[in-house]
């Protein structure tokens, strides 16, 4: 190596080294300033109960935060855990690159929106994005050397890939299909069997719950049926994922790379194969424009080796990283101080001063205990402002949260309770308008009492039925509280068994099948047959059944069932 080699190697080296530390210095002052989001809430209760699953995610986003917060607890300490996995994902994705070259490096970070998120939000794709980059890098390093190190390190950051998010699995899948080969080598199984290995807790910890996670995400994802709008939105939203501005330019270096090897042929398998699934999946089920992030580091890696020796497409990536640096500085600061003008902002969510909405909340309560309806991040939000951790109750037209699989709602039976609903109801609820412009519309509920965890299961797979017929099901009803249950000592309130009939989430036909009055011992069953009508309209349908208190909306007792009214 020439010492003009050397020379330029220690001065991109330094470069690289200021840019972390001014990357650092801008995440902690945003990190202190910016009010926390109702999502970062949420993952926010995560931390606070610490376990090896939760209803709707892998345990990781709790882990990353609940350090920093017990360091620190304020939205700095919060976000401590996420700025580092960013800093860290940044480091890992330079290690693996094919070139090293740091300017080109830094205007792909300075441009790529998933890069900037990571340093200043609580999100589940940020240590997912960090343990895909060492998958990566491992997996580069598992194709030179197939040693016991390299195989301990692959399947370590699988496991961690899959306690991130599931759906980071596709990472893996289609890294596998790109050099089927793999199937033949030893060091591949002893890989699984190390991923198996690492993975044991938190598959012990579905099993204990139910495999919660699971059946939420095979019952619980909003069946919006076919739209060419949903199509498009999908298409659309991808080089804004990973742009704002260069995201094109990405997509086409990426696609002009030729260069042939396992390792490119991974990462190429991986992009196609994870935009196609979601492609799919969108013909279905409402589709979240962040789940495709995990694309950013496969993007990264073939576009600055394409990128690398083409003083055009430098200088185009350049220009138009400066333009989205231009616009993501701005809402970087926005999201720390309001200087926007109001007529810009007035139909926006509301991002500031949340703290005041809070404290207004509690007063307005009285002290009492209080109850969301259906907004688990507002619950979580009024939770991390005030520390008194309070209920997210969810009904037949919502879907269940980690709230459900906590004791909050068995500590308020009985009790009179301060209950939130989502939306105005001015006919049962009273409205109060915060501060901040966010209505609060409420009621006091005396006696509260609900049913949820008295599980109900029906034999109702592929139903088709005719409009308006009587549909006659066996039920199965399953106490799962540690305690018994009486449907009739409510202080005079009844107890419903109801059907709804549900297009997404829009309550299109409710029957009410009859009064409960049975006492269930803790896991006790009791079968009854339900008989109730269909809706009057054809179509496709989920079936949910509730059992509900009078007066209180129903809840959540059952999966959806798909049903064909003809």
């Amino acid at each position: 190596m020439t010492t003009a080699t050397l020379s330029g190697t220690n001065k991109h080296g330094r470069l690289f080294t200021y840019f972390l530390i001014v990357w650092v210095v801008v995440g902690l002052i945003q990190n202190y300033f910016s009010d926390v989001s109702g999502e970062e809430a949420y993952y926010w209760l995560f931390s606070q109960y610490l376990d090896w699953g939760y209803l709707d995610h892998p345990p990781m986003v709790g882990v990353v935060t609940s350090w920093g917060y017990e360091l620190m607890p304020n939205a700095l300490g919060l976000r401590m855990g996420m700025l580092l996995c960013n800093v860290l994902t940044i480091i890992v994705i330079r290690k693996t690159l094919a070139i090293q070259d740091d300017k080109l490096y830094l205007w792909i970070i300075l441009g790529c929106l998933p890069v900037h998120v990571g340093a200043f939000l609580v999100k589940t794709d940020v240590p997912l994005l960090l343990f895909v980059a060492t998958f990566y890098y491992s997996y580069k390093q598992y194709l030179i050397k197939d040693d016991l190190k390299t195989v301990v390190l692959l399947a370590l950051s699988i496991a961690l890939i899959m306690l991130s998010k599931h759906h980071g699995f596709l990472v893996v899948l289609f890294t596998v299909v790109s050099n089927i080969r793999l199937l033949t080598k030893k060091t591949f199984w002893l890989t699984v069997l190390f991923t198996v290995i690492f993975m044991l807790p938190h598959t012990y910890w579905q099993y204990i719950n139910e495999f919660a996670t699971i059946k939420f995400h095979l019952y619980n994802r909003i069946d919006m049926g076919f739209s060419w709008e949903s199509l498009a939105y999908y298409v659309g939203i991808q080089p804004i994922v990973f742009g704002p501005f260069i995201g094109v330019l990405i997509f086409a270096a990426c696609y002009k790379n030729r260069v042939s090897n396992p390792f490119n042929r991974a990462l190429r398998f991986t992009i196609a194969g994870v935009l196609i699934f979601f492609f799919i999946s969108t013909l279905k089920v409402e589709f979240h424009k962040h789940w495709t992030s995990i694309l950013t580091i496969p993007f990264m890696l073939l576009s600055h080796e394409y990128i690398y020796d083409k003083p055009k497409w430098r200088l185009w990536l350049k220009r138009l990283s400066m333009i989205s640096l231009v616009f993501v500085v701005l809402a970087r600061i926005y999201l720390v101080y309001d200087f926007f003008p109001k007529s810009w902002t007035k139909d926006w969510d509301v991002l500031h001063h949340w703290d005041t909405w809070g404290e207004e909340v509690k007063e307005l309560s009285g002290g009492l205990p209080i109850m969301f309806n259906n907004h688990y991040e507002r619950a979580s939000r009024y939770s991390y402002l005030t520390g008194d951790i309070v209920h997210c109750y969810n009904t037949f037209d919502y879907r269940e949260t980690q709230h459900d699989l906590m004791t909050l709602e068995e500590d308020l039976q009985g009790k009179r309770v301060f209950q939130i609903n989502r939306f105005r109801d001015t006919a049962r609820y009273d409205d109060y308008f915060t501060q901040i412009g966010k209505g609060i519309h409420y009621r006091i509920i005396d006696n509260f009492r609900s049913f949820r965890k008295v599980k109900i299961e029906a034999n109702a797979d592929d139903l088709e039925v005719n409009a308006g017929a009587e549909i006659a099901l066996e039920l199965t009803l399953t106490n799962r509280y540690d305690y018994d249950v009486d449907f009739q000592k409510l202080a005079g309130k009844k107890v419903y068994l109801n059907a709804h009939f549900l297009v997404g989430l829009q309550p299109k036909h409710t029957a009410q099948i009859e009064v409960l009055d049975a006492n269930l011992l803790p896991e006790q069953i009791l079968q009854k047959m339900a008989r109730f009508r269909a809706p009057s309209e054809v179509g496709k349908y989920d079936l949910r059944f509730s059992i509900q208190v009078e007066g209180i909306e129903a809840p959540i007792n059952s999966k959806k069932y798909g049903v064909v009214v003809k």
